[in-house]
């Protein structure tokens, strides 16, 4: 009120100090005295915003959880939540795998729970919201940017006897005769479970291997680890993870499917004549890398070849044949044993040809502009132990990291490489393994150095296949995302059948230019193959991630404190007030001419 009280005695005080005794006629000084003392009051009014009204209270929205999660106590706690929502009276949204405005579904669908839209919207708009959801959020952290006087409220799923199998690491590939390692993470809900059992089997249904997990208490997770011989075979093999329980009320959990693809070759060959300290590194950090199927071949004698981790003899016409056959080949120590590197292999190459003399010692100092920049920028080379640096050959398309000797002045590169006609590294280097063996800050550098050249070399790899699925498998809901194979078209045709189906179905897959990596939409539950151009691929859809139990959050009455006021009109909100006091002086302006005064 205060400024309107303002406006008024302004507004007056003008008034009288012009009309107090100039006026000829009552009624022209009572008609002019109240034009001039409006006039005034409003333009002084419209300078202070003067409000117009109380505050109002800002509108609540209503946001519904419509993921499936809600299936795993029932259709009845969804239909509670429905009915909750409708009796708020407010704007309605429903959030999961995205934010609508929409009326409640009759089945919940949705694929995820992200909540962090609709808070978004609802903090955009200064709104309280109220959240009803069966409290299984895949980003509870977003809650804490709702705007105050928001509420959850949260209809759990009752306490049951659960297990599941929420993720599973695996290679993609390997070759008959690996040893493969998977990693299943195991979950249970909200009721004790007392023993848990858990299994590998193959497609056929063929039991690969079982264990007993134990007890589970409720919302407990557990990692179980199993070592895998790969059959002798030349196609995918799905293998099926399988976790079971007495009393499990939910089946459609206890499944994770993935595809593992045996090739009749390693996907790549580490050969070392040399074997060391570096070579046992960089042979492990490539296994870790690539993730499928590498095979290392180690001489410890002139022509005694071992294969490493079983240490079991090989002819060395078959580490010659593995290495003509690798699409990823690298040599440590006497790269030209078997004859010109580039001659005898077909894919991507890198030479580790360690120095043959004692030069010195070598401090990396900088890295410079290559394709391994990206994986090399933030690395701290100053920190780090000393190497051993030869001699770079001349001609290479670029340089990616630079030593140099202390004192002397003698700069050498630790990596070259090209580009074309294929994807070439070499590294004349000894002494990296210290780097790995310090620990800490040294063995990021090792990581960095070592994964940014076999992530170079992996994506010019040879496969014949125009394009690969990135992951073996995915969960309903989930975009399917593709890697360039060996095709550089920007669109790739892709025929898709799902076992069981009568039918294909017909997906484009759409590079970017300079991409390597396109999205498809999601599918079906289900393994899929998928034929195009250069052979097969086949990946496991599993079901969707909301059967998988998870804690629930907590229902809240109040969020940060009472909700905020609202905003309310003022005088500037509105045109015509402008209008009326420009009309309102005009007028006095007319009806002082008529009298005789300016």
């Amino acid at each position: 009120m205060l400024p309107w009280l303002l406006s008024l005695l302004i507004g007056a005080a003008a008034a009288l100090w012009l009309y107090g005794r100039r006026l000829p006629s009552d009624n022209y000084r009572r008609a002019l005295f109240a034009l001039r003392a409006v006039a005034i009051a409003l333009v002084v009014a419209l300078l202070l915003d003067a409000p117009l009204g109380a505050r109002s209270t800002p509108r609540r929205l209503t946001a519904l959880d419509a993921s499936v999660s809600w299936q795993q106590g029932g259709a009845g706690r969804f239909a509670e939540a429905i009915a909750k929502a409708r009796s708020a009276e407010a704007e309605l949204l429903v959030f999961g795998d995205s934010v609508r405005a929409a009326e409640p579904p009759s089945q919940p669908t949705d694929h995820a729970t992200r909540v962090a839209p609709a808070v978004d919207r609802a903090a955009a708009l200064g709104h309280p919201l109220d959240i009803i959801t069966d409290g299984q959020l895949d980003d509870p952290e977003s809650l804490g940017a709702l705007p105050a006087g928001s509420t959850i409220t949260v209809v759990p799923a009752p306490p049951s006897i659960d297990v599941a199998v929420r993720s599973l690491e695996a290679p993609s590939a390997a070759t008959p005769g690996d040893s493969i390692e998977l990693r299943a993470l195991v979950v249970s809900a909200g009721a004790p479970v007392p023993s848990a059992t858990i299994s590998v089997r193959a497609g056929d249904g063929t039991s690969l291997a079982t264990a007993a997990l134990g007890a589970f208490p409720a919302y407990t997770e557990r990692e179980w680890r199993v070592r895998l011989r790969v059959p002798d075979r030349r196609d995918a093999l799905t293998l099926r993870v399988i976790a079971s329980a007495t009393g499990d009320a939910q089946p459609r959990n206890d499944t994770l499917t993935t595809v593992l693809d045996i090739n009749a070759g390693p996907s790549a060959v580490f050969i070392s004549t040399a074997p060391d300290q570096d070579a046992r590194f960089a042979l492990d950090f490539l296994r870790g890398a690539l993730a499928f199927g590498v095979r290392g071949y180690l001489r410890v004698a002139p022509g005694q070849w071992r294969i490493d981790g079983t240490l079991e003899r090989i002819d060395e016409s078959a580490v010659r044949a593995a290495l003509a056959r690798a699409p990823i080949a690298v040599l440590h120590g006497d790269t030209a044993l078997f004859g010109p590197p580039r001659t005898i292999t077909r894919g991507a190459l890198a030479l580790v040809p360690p120095p043959t003399g004692d030069e010195g010692e070598y401090f990396t100092d900088r890295a410079g502009p290559s394709p391994l920049a990206p994986a090399l920028g933030g690395v701290p080379w100053d920190s780090l132990p000393p190497v051993s640096v030869g001699a770079i050959p001349v001609g290479s398309a670029w340089q990616a990291l630079n030593a140099r000797r202390a004192r002397r002045y003698d700069d050498r590169a630790v990596i070259a490489g090209w580009d074309a006609p294929r994807r070439v590294a070499v590294l004349p280097v000894r002494g990296l393994w210290r780097w790995n063996f310090r620990g800490g800050r040294s063995a990021d550098a090792f990581a960095a150095l070592w994964g940014g050249v076999f992530d170079w070399l992996s994506h010019g790899s040879v496969d014949d296949r125009a394009a690969l699925v990135a992951s073996p498998w995915l969960r309903e809901g989930d975009p399917v995302t593709w890697r360039r194979g060996a095709s550089s078209d920007s669109v790739i045709t892709v025929r898709l059948r799902r076992d069981g189906a009568a039918a294909d179905t017909t997906v484009p897959v759409r590079f970017a230019p300079g991409a390597i990596t396109a999205t498809t939409p999601p599918l079906a539950a289900g393994v899929w193959r998928a034929s195009l151009s250069g052979g097969t691929v086949s990946f496991a859809v599993n079901a969707s991630g909301e059967w998988v139990p998870r804690k629930p959050i907590e229902s809240r009455a109040a969020t940060a404190g009472a909700p905020a006021t609202g905003t309310r009109l003022s005088l500037r909100d509105q045109w015509w007030w402008y209008a009326l006091a420009i009309a309102m002086l005009c007028a006095e302006w007319w009806m002082r001419r008529r009298v005789g005064l300016r």
